[in-house]
C-alpha cells in the first residue's frame, strides 16, 4: 500500500469517526431570555407551577416522566415567558397555601374557578372547560342517543362512587339508584360490559378512559360546566397579566387546542353558568 493510500484511507476514517462523534452530540438547549423576575416570581428564571400528579390526563409521573394537559399547559407558559419550568406536586386543597407561600408562582391542578376558589386567589385566565357527563355505548355507524340531566332517571346509572356526579345522582334520584364503582375507571368498563346503561362522571377524564373503547361516546351533559383556570396569588397583579396575555396567545393560535386534542380527542364544547 502506497503512502498516498495510507494517507486518504486516514483522512476518511478521522471523517468518519468526527462524524459519529457530532451525530451523538445532544442538541443543545435554547437560551431564554426570562420576561419576568423576582419579585414577580420567586426564583430568577424560574416558573414553578403547582398540578396535581395524581390526576391524569391533566398530571402523571410514570418512570420519572411527567406529563398530561396541566403538564403541556405549563411548559408552553413558561416556554413564552423565557423561564424554565418547576413543577411541585401539590393537591388542590393545598394550592391556595402553596400560593400564597410562594412555593409556587402558578397554579393549575385542574382547577375550576368559582367563586369559593376565587376568595382566596385570583385567575389569570382559563384553558379548558370541564364538568360533569353522558357516558354511553355508540355503535359505529349509528346516531348517538341524546341524554340529559333529566331523561336518565329511568336508566341503570353508573357513576365514581364518593364523586360529585355520584351524590348528584342519589340526590336527584334518591338513595340507592346510583351504581357506584371504585374509579370512573371502572364504571367505563360496567358501561362496555353492558352491566349499566349509562355512566355519569367528568367529561375530561371520562373522555381520557374512553379512548380505549371503540364505542363509548359522550351522549349528553349532567348540570352546568365549569372553567378550568390558572391561579395565582391575590397579591400579584404583574405575573397574573403576564400569564393572562400569555394564554391568550395560546388560545388565539391554537395551542390550547393542540394540547386538548393531544389528551382528549374531539372534546366536546360544555355549558357553563356565569359566576
Amino acid at each position: 500500500m502506497t503512502i498516498a493510500r495510507r494517507a486518504i484511507i486516514a483522512l476518511l476514517a478521522f471523517a468518519l469517526l468526527g462524524g459519529a462523534a457530532a451525530c451523538s452530540q445532544e442538541p443543545e438547549e435554547p437560551v431564554l431570555e426570562p420576561k419576568i423576575a423576582p419579585p414577580v416570581i420567586a426564583e430568577a428564571g424560574v416558573l414553578r407551577a403547582g398540578l396535581d400528579l395524581s390526576y391524569p390526563p391533566f398530571a402523571g409521573e410514570d418512570k420519572g416522566v411527567k406529563a398530561g394537559i396541566d403538564v403541556d399547559i405549563a411548559a408552553a407558559i413558561a416556554e413564552r415567558l423565557g423561564l424554565k419550568l418547576e413543577i411541585v406536586d401539590v393537591k388542590p386543597a393545598e394550592l391556595a397555601a402553596a400560593l400564597s407561600s410562594g412555593t409556587v408562582d402558578i397554579a393549575l391542578g385542574a382547577t375550576p374557578i368559582t367563586e369559593a376558589i376565587l376568595a382566596d386567589v385570583s385567575t389569570a385566565g382559563s384553558y379548558l372547560t370541564d364538568g360533569p357527563a353522558i357516558f354511553s355505548v355508540v355503535a359505529s355507524g349509528t346516531d348517538a342517543p341524546e341524554y340529559s340531566e333529566a331523561s336518565i332517571g329511568e336508566l341503570r346509572v353508573g357513576a365514581q362512587r364518593e364523586s360529585a356526579a355520584f351524590w348528584a345522582l342519589e340526590s336527584e334520584y334518591g338513595e340507592g339508584f346510583t351504581t357506584g364503582y371504585d374509579s370512573l375507571r371502572e364504571a367505563i368498563e360496567a358501561l362496555a360490559a353492558g352491566d349499566v346503561d349509562v355512566v355519569v362522571g367528568a367529561a375530561s377524564v371520562g373522555t381520557y378512559i374512553a379512548r380505549d373503547y371503540e364505542d363509548i361516546r359522550i351522549v349528553g351533559q349532567y348540570g352546568s360546566a365549569y372553567p378550568l383556570g390558572i391561579a395565582v396569588r391575590k397579591d400579584a397583579p404583574e405575573l397574573e397579566t403576564e400569564v393572562r396575555t400569555v394564554l391568550d396567545s395560546l388560545a388565539s393560535e391554537g395551542v390550547l387546542d393542540t394540547i386538548t386534542r393531544k389528551w382528549l380527542g374531539d372534546f366536546p364544547v360544555l355549558e357553563t353558568e356565569a359566576l
